[in-house]
């Protein structure tokens, strides 16, 4: 059986198998696949990103699939607003193209004056990609845009500004919980849309914090990442960019002519965080659960009573909710 794609042109930048494998993971997940995100580039990216079979390839997109046309309606976000309350904090980074890296579009990511601190000491994990995700969803859709505009692959320069960022412990929890996770969301749903993550203003300690970090990213994302000298990474850079498409804030006591505005970051206010609210909860039974182990909480409920929790947590964490008839119940997996 052919299946047609209802939204892609035919591209001469395609080799022949290319062609070949988009077509059978086309026919592979067609069930779940969208008019808009079917695009033989969209697939080809998934063909890139993962080794194995295209039959191995389809089950990891078919997953991505599903929670394109889940409650999240993924496509749909592209004609939203970028209005989340983060977003306030969390600034817009998309730039303009590239003009050296051919059908590269420039993404400024203000890592070192972004408060990730206060953020998820603010808003709860979904709330933050809430934010997040519509964010990833433009880098798509710019990239889906040049593409159909040029007939060939587009990507992301990712860059990441270190400007500020400070040496303590909340940078490690951060890295090795928070931005881990988003980083691994990144990686499996967002296959081979970054071209390079380029760090630049680079404090000495990074390369400390590099070596740490490096076995624990996904072995892709490691081999995009490019660190630029501390002393010369403003000529460096533009090895990746023009200077249409760098910030003005990296002018600092040189004009280096940079040309693209950005707005800065803000940090959340102190009295914002959860462990500050005096909200008064009362008739809480409290439970603590240390790393690695878990916890099976049994009550009985009657219809249309509800169940509230409060949970606080400072690294990754699953959990759920099941019904059984059998109130000692405690294997999960029935």
């Amino acid at each position: 059986m052919t299946i047609v794609p209802t939204n892609n042109n035919n591209h001469e930048h395609l080799t022949s198998e290319e062609k070949t494998k988009i077509s059978k993971l086309r026919e592979l997940v067609q069930d779940d696949l969208t008019e808009f995100y079917d695009t033989d580039f969209n697939l080809l990216r998934w063909l890139q990103g993962h080794s194995g079979t295209i039959e191995d390839v389809a089950k990891k997109l078919r997953f991505h699939l599903k929670m394109r046309r889940s409650c999240w309606k993924l496509d749909e976000m592209s004609k939203q607003k970028r209005d989340h309350p983060i977003h306030n904090h969390w600034k817009h980074g998309i730039t303009g193209d590239s003009g050296v890296l051919d059908s590269v579009i420039v993404n400024i990511e203000q890592c070192g004056q972004t408060d990730y601190w206060g953020m998820i000491q603010t808003y709860s994990i979904q709330e933050v990609m809430k934010a997040r995700v519509p964010d990833l969803e433009e880098m798509l859709r710019k990239c889906m845009e040049l593409e159909k505009q040029t007939g060939k692959q587009a990507s992301i320069l990712y860059v990441m500004d270190l400007t500020g960022l400070q040496y303590n412990k909340r940078l490690y929890t951060l890295i090795t919980g928070a931005l881990r996770s988003l980083s691994e969301f990144m990686a499996e749903h967002y296959v081979e849309l970054i071209r390079y993550f380029v760090l630049v203003n680079v404090p000495s300690f990074v390369y400390a914090i590099w070596t740490v970090t490096k076995p624990i990213l996904p072995e892709r994302t490691r081999q995009k990442v490019r660190i630029l000298s501390s002393s010369n990474w403003q000529d460096e850079i533009l090895e990746y960019a023009t200077k249409e498409s760098l910030p003005t804030k990296w002018n600092d006591e040189i004009d280096h002519g940079f040309l693209a505005p950005i707005d800065l970051p803000i940090n959340y206010p102190e009295e914002h965080y959860y462990s500050n609210k005096k909200d008064e909860l009362k008739d809480l039974e409290k439970f603590r659960i240390v790393a690695g182990k878990n916890l099976i909480i049994c009550k009985e409920v009657k219809k249309g009573e509800k169940l509230r929790w409060w949970l606080t947590a400072d690294a990754d964490y699953g959990m759920g909710v099941f019904h059984s008839k059998n109130k000692d119940e405690n294997n999960i997996h029935k």
